[in-house]
């Protein structure tokens, strides 16, 4: 069953809402709400293919999509040098809007998606851009030079900012807007001991729209890995550097997990069968064997013409 899910952030954001590390707190959750052995179980129960997969999205800005990477079209060689500008423009915009898509997914080219393409930022939301120090641990003090790096945090007004986030599961919807409630009640991301991440699920509703199609390829909105039966894959690639929670980092010395490739949202591929794509990842940090990485996809069908 696919659901969309309508958050609404209540506080400042300090980690992107990712599909990996947004699977990472609801496993918590699930946790916490189920126990240990029924996380576990579910997971190997995932991982065995015994039960259809976890299938998430990154959060979107309300009633808007990724964009599909499609073909370029090469431009002309007496190309205008503005209409360059708006051309390279277009290529970076990275949403759609959710109803463009719908009407564009019957059959459109490269052009069509490009007039289609936003780089939406939701208006209620700031970014704040923190300056920080390295610190020597041995003699308690900065370096003299270098050192400096900077974090970027996003702020959101009284009324709030509203995102989707779309799941494919057989959990049902009680339990997915408990654990979502869960998450959102105990923050999400970085700092949410200093109040960050913090959010309300507004409603949860079946998805009737975006899988009733038949497209000759699908598009990704999630952050996921490459497998087999994704086939002629157009993807931007992202390498994600994960870090283990305050709990969990208790079981060991190194919270840092092993660097992952990924593929960003707005990846397209034609299916080589039914599915699923992409992998539940083992392996991903280097003393707990029992950490996985939610690198599935969760994907939607579209046509693409050629240009």
């Amino acid at each position: 069953m696919l659901y969309r899910i309508r958050i609404d952030l209540r506080a400042a954001l300090g980690t992107p809402f990712h599909s990996g590390t947004l699977f990472g707190h609801l496993c918590w959750a699930y946790l916490d709400l189920r126990g240990e052995d029924a996380l576990a179980t579910w997971l190997a129960e995932m991982e065995n293919q015994r039960r259809p997969p976890f299938l998430l999205s990154d959060a979107f800005p309300a009633s808007f999509l990724a964009r599909p990477l499609t073909r370029p079209k090469l431009p002309g060689p007496d190309l205008p040098l503005e209409q360059a500008a708006r051309e390279k423009r277009k290529r970076k915009a990275r949403l759609v809007r959710r109803d463009d898509f719908l009407r564009l997914r019957t059959g459109a080219d490269a052009d069509a998606w490009g007039e289609a393409a936003v780089d939406a930022r939701p208006p209620e939301l700031a970014s704040v851009r923190h300056a920080h120090n390295v610190i020597d641990r041995i003699r308690g003090t900065t370096p003299e030079t270098a050192g400096i790096w900077f974090i970027d945090d996003e702020w959101c007004k009284e009324d709030g900012t509203r995102f989707d986030v779309y799941v494919e599961c057989d959990l049902g919807s009680a339990l997915l807007h408990e654990l979502f409630d869960y998450v959102g009640d105990s923050g999400y991301g970085r700092d949410s001991t200093y109040g960050r991440g913090f959010f309300v699920v507004e409603g949860i509703e079946e998805e009737r729209e975006l899988g009733a199609f038949q497209g000759n390829r699908l598009l990704s909105l999630s952050h996921g890995c490459l497998t087999a039966n994704m086939k002629a894959p157009r993807y931007r690639r992202e390498t994600h550097f994960g870090k283990l929670g305050i709990r969990m980092n208790a079981r060991t010395g190194r919270p840092w997990k092993k660097p992952i490739l990924l593929m960003q949202p707005g990846a397209t591929f034609e299916p080589a069968d039914g599915g699923p794509f992409g992998n539940l990842l083992s392996g991903v940090h280097p003393d707990l064997p029992e950490i996985r990485f939610n690198a599935w996809h969760l994907a939607i069908p579209y046509r693409e013409i050629e240009p």
